[in-house]
């Protein structure tokens, strides 16, 4: 919240304590040890790092410059863009910021736009309307040409130094320290980082702008106030990324510090983070997060935050390495081989292209159905990931298309790479089935989920007649990795073959008496991978449910009836005995 405070959104480096004691910045209110009402949570500034120092750069510069619609166009910093306004017909914020309540009686114009009608339906109407730039504070900042600090100057707390140029026309050089910033006595043609004679220091950035600019004071003014009507979901990073290739063209502007940004990686990060962040085991953190408990609601909460974030964090690095791969920034694993066939390892994420690199689609389509199978496998992935069984676990998979080419990044298996494939395999083949393997143990891990998703286990003969007891498809891999987990990997045939898109003709399945009239046709495809959507399949199962019921229904009340119908029979003819019983008995006497 102290963020969204226009006297404390450009504060960045604190801590919040109470009684004397730091909080977990993530941790809710009510978990806050002896927090009652009316007590106080204090707001303790702490000394910059060179870490915390550029993060603090990074934050005024989005608010002097604040180009969230541009961010969220381009993706930058997993920004994206909110329809809110565009399909409410009116500003949202700016209604709930005025207290405007909702008139479900007001009349709404449900006719469609014009540009709904042309032969060619343009894209620039569906994107929200770009707001009017604010007021500039400064004409233009960035990092000195002085950097980095030398030796003696490092000694005394030198973090790095910037220069600004003011809107009154001035050109000043300002220190970074862990106090603060302050204004320097350098020129562009001597170095010389001690204060100015006038003394200008302030603990954050803004403090120190204030008492050089007026017009810096004036117009941050005016930001403040604009920023707070922002909407909170453009200010909200998502894992989905945003398609740059069809935004609308905006005025390219010229800002160093976003030239720094982009060409060295992580540059709000000191060169200890930048080892960290290189060494993540994104396995074992996508594993970990999932393998949380579900409990009750708090507990479930944590655990879709812990996932939502580390998915966030493995998308962006995902994508960012596809680019990379496609530009030649990486070399590959096996530079000697084709490059359809080449592999690379960045950042601990596998990437692969979209080919078929071994020709096991040969006689399913080739390298378009190389291209199938990989959407096919994300959607296996995220169906097995939905279904949450407990020793079951998947990869975690991004694709990004990007350049014409298909990129596949997918987290690594613990031990994957220090032994041989064939060797890792215990269930599944790997050769399109001349040699199968079973494992009972990988199997009964996989009984509650082939029951939720309606697989039935079966026998398959491999090449060398011998049986195998399967529930998935043989192309479905398991693979028990050195953490102990057991992986389930390649599903892109998780679902049942679309025989429609096959061209199969349905006499081979129906006689002539039982075939339908034609309702549709299906497009060719390029490949024989095509399958059924998991919707599809469970509609049918639903449907099928429905018709057992309702013909076991039938059938109880017709066993109703009909026994029902025998009781009176038998009623009847005891009845008629009774009565046959008793005239013989009137006779006789």
């Amino acid at each position: 919240m102290a963020n969204e405070r226009p006297e404390s959104c450009y504060k960045t480096c604190f801590t919040l304590q109470h009684r004397g004691k730091i909080l977990d910045e993530f941790a809710m209110v009510h978990t806050v040890e002896n927090l009652s009402d009316g007590e106080t949570v204090k707001c303790v500034a702490e000394q910059y790092s060179l870490r915390e120092a550029r993060l603090h750069l990074k934050r005024v510069r989005s608010l002097i410059q604040p180009d969230i619609q541009v961010n969220a166009q381009n993706g930058t910093d997993n920004l994206s863009l909110t329809f809110a306004g565009v399909v409410a017909g009116r500003d949202v914020e700016e209604d709930i910021q005025k207290g405007v309540k909702e008139d479900h009686g007001l009349e709404v114009d449900v006719t469609p736009p014009e540009f709904l009608f042309d032969k060619e339906t343009p894209l620039l109407p569906l994107f929200p309307d770009t707001p009017a730039p604010p007021p500039e504070c400064v004409s233009s900042i960035g990092y000195s040409g002085w950097n980095p600090p030398p030796g003696n100057r490092r000694m005394l707390g030198d973090l790095f130094y910037l220069t600004v140029k003011t809107l009154e026309g001035n050109e000043i050089h300002i220190t970074a320290v862990p106090s603060g910033f302050y204004v320097n006595k350098t020129t562009s043609t001597k170095f010389d980082p001690t204060p100015a004679e006038i003394s200008c220091k302030g603990y954050t950035l803004v403090d120190t702008l204030k008492q050089v600019s007026a017009l810096f004071n004036k117009n941050f003014a005016v930001i403040q106030k604009q920023s707070i009507k922002r909407n909170p979901y453009e200010v909200i990073p998502v894992p989905y990324p945003t398609f740059t290739w069809c935004k609308p063209e905006t005025e390219h502007t010229y800002d160093t510090l976003r030239a720094e940004e982009a060409y060295i990686p992580n540059s709000t990060s000191d060169e200890m983070s930048l080892g960290m962040m290189s060494s993540r085991d994104w396995n074992e953190e996508l594993q970990s997060a999932r393998e949380l408990p579900l409990t009750f609601v708090l507990v479930n909460f944590v655990r879709d935050r812990t996932i939502f974030r580390v998915t966030c964090d493995f998308v962006a690095m995902a994508i960012k390495g596809a680019q990379a791969v496609v530009d030649g920034n990486i070399p590959p694993l096996n530079a000697a081989d084709d490059k359809k066939s080449r592999m690379f390892l960045w950042n601990n994420i596998f990437f692969s292209l979209g080919f078929d690199m071994k020709e096991h689609y040969g006689a399913f389509g080739g390298d378009a159905a190389a291209y199938a199978a990989i959407a096919g496998d994300l959607k296996g992935i995220t169906l097995y990931q939905s279904l949450d069984t407990e020793g079951l676990h998947t990869l975690g998979t991004v694709i990004v298309d990007y350049r014409g080419y298909r990129v596949v990044g997918q987290s690594i298996i613990s031990g994957i790479l220090s032994r041989d494939q064939e060797q890792s395999i215990i269930y599944g083949s790997i050769d399109n089935g001349k040699t199968i393997n079973s494992n009972e143990k990988f199997g009964k891990v996989l009984e509650s989920s082939s029951k939720k998703l309606h697989l039935r286990e079966h026998s398959v003969i491999g090449g060398d007649e011998t049986e195998h007891r399967l529930v998935t498809s043989y192309d479905c891999k398991g693979i028990i990795g050195n953490d102990g987990r057991h992986y389930l990997i390649d599903l892109f045939r998780s679902f049942a073959p679309d025989v429609f898109a096959l061209g199969v003709p349905l006499e081979n399945y129906r006689s002539e008496e039982e075939q339908p009239a034609p309702m549709f046709t299906c497009p060719p495809t390029s490949h024989k991978l095509a399958t059924l959507r998991a919707e599809l399949i469970e509609a049918f199962a639903c449907y099928r449910y429905v018709l057992f019921t309702q013909n076991m229904s039938a059938k109880f009340i017709k066993a109703k009836g009909e026994r029902e119908s025998k009781l009176k029979e038998i009623e009847g003819s005891k009845e008629g005995k009774e009565e046959k019983e008793g005239k013989d008995c009137n006779e006789s006497d």
